[in-house]
């Protein structure tokens, strides 16, 4: 009996090989003038709540950002 009690919590404490996807906040920036629209578009370690928040801080005038959570961010060159 006891020897099942010692496997079975054994088990449990094991971790899982499987990798865990890293994610990010996409900060995706239209920002338009004369010359017409142009979009940019950077990377941050925020989680979801700062992330659109971080959006809305962004925008302003001729700008219009938002923030999402992605685990494929993508950062201009």
């Amino acid at each position: 009996m006891l020897k099942k009690v010692v496997l079975a919590v054994g088990l449990i404490a094991i971790p899982s090989n499987a990798p865990a996807q890293q994610q990010q906040c996409q900060l995706e920036c239209r920002i338009t003038g004369q010359a017409g629209t142009r979009v940019t578009r950077r990377c941050h370690a925020l989680n979801a709540s700062d992330c659109a928040n971080l959006g809305r801080a962004e925008s302003g005038g001729n700008k219009t950002c938002r923030g999402y959570i992605t685990s494929n961010c993508v950062q201009d060159r």
